[in-house]
């Protein structure tokens, strides 16, 4: 019997992603985030958004809320995606009510299934029609503007994982 090869890989970081298998992944931070004071009652405020800055797809791999000055009205902050600025369709893909009445550092999106069932979400590119702004809501009439936060979002470009056009590796048992 042969020895099995497990996976051979040949791997340069220097060439694009098209050719090397290389992924790209950052951090993409928004800093000094707060709760907000005055709130519709019943009802959904969006308080922040930013719109994709790229002009591709990125799959959100993880996400930190880092919660500095806490407060002790829980403000229910939703963070998902959005298909425009003022929220039209938004979600809480990200974070489904921040824990905001305690300081400290918070994980967000779905977790991962063992059987690979948990989806990530995609923050479609600038200028999408669908799910291209992140948006931040307090939900319910609530005053939480001690609240002092901040967002790191965790990507990866989304067609860095599709390429199909090269092979990494094989498996090869004897």
């Amino acid at each position: 019997m042969a020895n099995p090869t497990a996976l051979a890989m040949q791997l340069d970081v220097s060439a694009g992603v098209d050719s090397s298998g290389a992924c790209r992944e950052f951090w993409i931070k928004f800093p000094g985030l707060r709760g907000a004071s005055d709130q519709d009652a019943g009802g959904n405020d969006d308080i922040y958004y930013c719109e994709n800055p790229y002009s591709e797809d990125l799959v959100i791999l993880d996400a930190l809320a880092v919660i500095t000055t806490l407060d002790a009205d829980d403000g229910d902050i939703d963070v998902g995606l959005a298909d425009d600025a003022t929220g039209t369709n938004v979600g809480a893909e990200i974070f489904d009510s921040i824990v905001n009445t305690a300081a400290g550092v918070f994980e967000g999106t779905v977790a991962q299934a063992i059987a690979g069932t948990g989806a990530k979400c995609i923050w479609k590119a600038k200028g999408s029609t669908t799910d291209s702004f992140i948006d931040i809501v307090q939900n319910g009439d609530v005053d939480c503007s001690s609240l002092r936060w901040n967002l790191l979002i965790k990507v990866i470009p989304h067609k860095d994982l599709l390429n199909s056009a090269i092979e990494l590796g094989v498996i090869a048992v004897a």
